[in-house]
């Protein structure tokens, strides 16, 4: 990331007079959204499920306007990525839809049409107006919190007669969490962690 896989093999192959470089490239990448507005190719194929709709995702991310060689927004260099709750913390329409199309360990490139990105507006001062941005994320890992969130939302009464089953992965899943928050000596929210399903 950081420049040098943007250029990686986007400029191999016949050149396209008067064809952008992001045009060109969005040849050959795959549609996920079913409009175009959502293109994909992937740089590095990932192993396991696909993230799950309500997960948590810990991603690196890089995103390029068209004709600049230095990403407008990165996470990589960042020495610990924050934990992103899908529908919740990711505010582009296009990498929520894109990481739902990536498993664990995967690095994928991705094109957003404005629609998908920063629409008409842009985001002055650095996006302009109805601009298509490239991402390039890398998925580290991803915890399927639906449970969990369902779980915690129910009354202590409720809590009371859910299935067993369901309360263990409701309790790893939270282990999991917990754990990555120590990791990144998050203590007080680890901590805090152990109180919300029974508040």
């Amino acid at each position: 990331m950081g420049g040098s896989a943007l250029n990686q093999g986007v400029l191999e192959g016949d050149d396209a007079p008067g064809q952008s470089l992001y045009e060109r490239l969005s040849q050959r990448m795959l549609d996920i959204s079913g409009d175009r507005g959502v293109l994909k190719d992937v740089i590095r194929e990932g192993a396991g499920d696909l993230v799950a709709p309500d997960a948590s995702v810990l991603v690196k991310y890089s995103g390029y306007l068209e004709h600049m060689d230095r990403p407008f927004d990165s996470n990589y260099f960042r020495k610990t990525p924050r934990l992103m709750k899908l529908g919740e913390d990711i505010t582009l329409w296009g990498m929520e839809l894109g990481l739902l199309s990536m498993r664990r360990g995967e690095l994928a490139r991705f094109l957003f049409k404005p629609n998908y990105a920063y629409g008409t507006l842009g985001c002055p001062p650095l996006i302009p107006p109805n601009t298509t941005v490239l991402f390039e994320i890398e998925l580290l890992d991803f915890l399927d919190s639906a449970e969990s969130d369902k779980f915690c939302a129910l009354s202590a009464e409720q809590q009371d007669q859910y299935p067993l089953q369901k309360v263990l992965k409701v309790a790893a899943t939270e282990r999991e969490f917990g754990n990555y928050l120590f990791r990144q000596n998050r203590f007080c929210d680890a901590k805090a962690l152990c109180w919300v399903c029974s508040a």
